[in-house]
């Protein structure tokens, strides 16, 4: 397990958000991550628009994940309908 960091950005709207954070951690859960922190970041606009997108809801994780699972967890999160964009981040 190593530790990353993990920055989501969902559909502004209420609904979507909650769903989105759902799958999220569902996905989480599913290739055993220990999420160790996370910070809702609140709705903001976006620098550009993504999807016809012009703001975002973003969610911040610090979790300790299987190296090897990160690039599985991140093709299931290109799937989601609700995630916009997502990005990991190993820490030091």
């Amino acid at each position: 397990m190593r530790a990353y960091e993990a920055i989501f950005v969902f559909r502004a709207e209420d609904e979507l958000y909650k769903q989105g954070m759902e799958l999220i951690k569902n996905e989480f859960d599913r290739v055993e991550a220990k999420i160790i922190k996370e910070d809702d970041m609140g709705a903001r606009d976006l620098a550009y628009a993504v999807n016809k997108e012009t703001r975002g809801h973003y969610h911040f994780f610090e979790a300790e994940i299987d190296p090897l699972k990160i690039n599985e967890m991140s093709k299931a999160i290109k799937l989601f309908e609700p995630v916009l964009k997502h990005l990991f981040v190993k820490k030091q």
